[in-house]
């Protein structure tokens, strides 16, 4: 597998995106979102997917952000048309607008429908967090893959939520999970690695275990919820989400057809200060995570984690030791790059 600094995995993205389209700044927002995910150890939402997006903006499934239309609006809220703009720009927009508003008015909320795919949720609430903000991004998006609690046909997306919270000291808390087993990007990389998937993650439609990639895309699996057999909370997050991100985005929830494609999505922030001291908030927080953190750990288990903090370290180590990719990844994003006139050296330099 090659190992490529994410300084070259970045001026390769920029180069690739503003040659299929899109403007500087959305192609470096869009690239730095990819490599970023790589960083932090979720390669599921890292630059595999580069390939993808750049044929997309190229062949005008994918538009550039910036003429969506704003359907609803209040002071605090704004319910947006994405008109087919390139998901990680609209969705770090939406963000924005909605820590905006939160801090004239204590909360906003943005509401966006059509849009591309966002890539990974958890880095839109630090947007809100580096604010002083709390921020909370809620997806029904994905394909519909998922099965529900005690069914095994496909029928709703990952649903996904992040949460974002400010810390003080160092990087937000954040949280972001499906709820289903996992994203369906995990399934993508055993399918590129060519590796079978876990045991507790797919069953066929008569309820068997499935570890076959290729039969999620076939249609002949469906993914379990967070939990497996255990599974109803996680299917009762799901059901959440799905009315709540698609009902209030327009896109519709999830259905064999929904109203306008689904994949909605819910960007939420709420101003610290309209409830208490940023400082002594940020304090009760570290008490939080110092007091979790000193819990006696399990046989086996080396020290207690809080959301997030795994990710902040992987992204320190990969700042130094590079990012290792899929030899087949490696050699698609090289390919569209031919493509579109952009030359990669082996190294990931640009020419």
């Amino acid at each position: 597998m090659p190992i490529i600094s994410h300084l070259n995995l970045r001026q390769c993205g920029y180069a690739i995106f503003e040659a299929a389209g899109l403007p500087a700044d959305q192609a470096r927002t869009v690239t730095d979102h990819l490599v970023d995910a790589n960083l932090v150890g979720h390669d599921s939402h890292g630059i595999h997917r580069m390939p993808g997006y750049a044929r997309g903006v190229k062949d005008g499934v994918i538009k550039a952000a910036g003429n969506h239309k704003v359907v609803r609006e209040t002071p605090v809220s704004v319910t947006i048309d994405a008109g087919g703009g390139i998901g990680i720009v609209v969705a770090n927009l939406a963000m924005h607008m909605a820590v905006d508003r939160a801090l004239q008015h204590t909360l906003g909320a943005v509401a966006v429908h059509r849009s591309g795919h966002i890539g990974r949720l958890g880095e839109f609430p630090s947007i809100a967090a580096e604010r002083d903000c709390i921020g909370i991004l809620m997806l029904n998006g994905g394909g519909r893959f998922a099965a529900p609690f005690g069914g095994t046909g496909q029928r709703l997306p990952p649903n996904p939520i992040a949460i974002g919270v400010p810390t003080g000291d160092g990087p937000p808390m954040t949280l972001d999970i499906t709820t289903c087993i996992v994203a369906g990007g995990k399934v993508d990389l055993c399918r590129l690695r060519g590796q079978p998937m876990p045991e507790d993650w797919m069953v066929d439609r008569d309820g068997n275990t499935v570890t076959d990639p290729e039969e999620l895309y076939t249609g002949n699996a469906a993914m379990l919820p967070l939990g497996g057999a255990y599974g109803h909370k996680g299917y009762g997050l799901a059901m959440m989400i799905d009315a709540i991100a698609g009902g209030l985005s327009w896109a519709g929830c999830s259905a064999e057809e929904p109203t306008r494609g689904g994949s909605g999505y819910l960007a939420l922030a709420i101003k610290i200060e309209s409830f208490a001291d940023v400082g002594d908030f940020k304090a009760e927080v570290r008490k939080l995570i110092d007091w979790v953190k000193s819990s006696p750990t399990m046989p086996g288990v080396e020290r207690i984690y809080v959301p997030g903090e795994i990710e902040s370290e992987t992204r320190k180590l990969r700042e130094t030791e590079g990012v290792s990719l899929e030899e087949a990844t490696w050699l698609e994003i090289r390919s569209v790059a031919e493509e579109l006139g952009v030359v990669v050296s082996e190294a990931g330099a640009v020419a």
